[in-house]
């Protein structure tokens, strides 16, 4: 009889102890605006996988897709307020907070996907991240998603003055939106999802995009020539609450920064190819690409100079910086 109750005590308090530990379990709110076959869900996905390894289950990610919990606009508030916890969005929403951010959006800056990833994920984006750590919130990862190009209907513009009188829908951006208009067309702001009906109805034709967002949106039945003059680079500042981050255990911040280690490499090593195979569907269903040499691309920059000298002196001392580096 006593022995029987030992192992009954024995099982309860097995029982106590595996309850106590379920209910330790902290969840963290990580929403994105994505869909998930995109690479920021994708590199999301991983990330939270990560967290649950390194944690043995006692750190949990939360993902909401699609924009479900809070919107693309409104995700930095909402971390900074505490509402949701983790936050991953475009480097362009945090220009509100530091306008340094903006280098991103310096149209012909970069000679390439993989120099704009070198700046982004090195000391420049690095400094940009620690820096938002006044704002409430602490910079934890950098995620890369795609280069953004020129893309028209018709064929494919070459030279600055092959865009006159052109709409181009842009993301909002004031670099972006100046380099428009110092090639003779007009920026025009419309949203995401409206882009392919005003691409259709012709209230644009053309559009600066990544070239991951073209190829996954369908743009390619509505746009048919992309230019390789580097616009953008489409990039995710990953942040999480300062309060929440202060109330994890030691081990939870060393299973979330290691999850977050493994998320950036992966990413990295992915987003060349995958936006080299964005640019195959976009060729495969018909749009030509026009490649610039050199002596075009400086035509190119030669109308931009105007654009980054109004730049704001943090910003025009990173462009000097990048310039300098690449030989500009």
């Amino acid at each position: 009889m006593m022995k029987a109750l030992r192992y009954f005590v024995a099982a309860l308090g097995s029982l106590l102890v595996s309850g106590a530990m379920a209910s330790e379990v902290v969840a963290l709110k990580f929403p994105h605006d994505l869909p998930e076959n995109t690479i920021k869900a994708r590199t999301i996905k991983l990330f939270a996988e990560k967290v649950d390894e390194y944690s043995n289950g006692t750190l949990r990610i939360d993902v909401y897709p699609g924009a479900q919990l809070v919107s693309s606009k409104d995700e930095i508030r909402a971390a900074i307020r505490g509402q949701v916890d983790i936050v991953a969005p475009l480097t362009s929403y945090y220009v509100p907070l530091d306008d340094r951010w903006e280098i991103f959006n310096q149209p012909g800056l970069f000679n390439s996907f993989e120099h704009s990833i070198k700046v982004f994920e090195g000391e420049i984006g690095q400094t940009l991240l620690k820096d938002l750590d006044q704002f409430k919130v602490r910079g934890i990862g950098l995620w890369n998603d795609g280069p953004g190009y020129i893309y028209t209907s018709g064929e494919p513009v070459v030279k600055p003055e092959d865009m006159a009188g052109r709409k181009v829908r842009v993301t909002p951006s004031a670099p972006l939106e100046e380099g428009v208009r110092v090639v003779g067309a007009s920026p025009v702001s419309i949203q995401a999802p409206d882009v392919y009906l005003a691409l259709q109805q012709g209230l644009v034709n053309g559009a600066i995009t990544t070239v991951t967002l073209a190829a996954s949106a369908r743009w390619y039945e509505v746009l048919t020539g992309m230019t390789r003059v580097l616009q953008q680079h489409g990039g995710y500042a990953v942040v999480i609450n300062q309060a929440r981050w202060d109330k994890l255990s030691e081990d939870h911040r060393n299973a979330l920064m290691k999850a977050m280690a493994d998320a950036q490499k992966w990413n990295h090593d992915v987003s060349v190819s995958n936006s080299a195979a964005a640019e195959k569907t976009l060729v495969d269903n018909g749009v030509v690409i026009q490649e610039v040499d050199g002596q075009v691309l400086a035509q190119w920059r030669d109308k931009y100079k105007s654009v980054y000298e109004s730049q704001s002196e943090p910003v025009r001392k990173l462009i000097a910086e990048i310039q300098s580096a690449a030989g500009q």
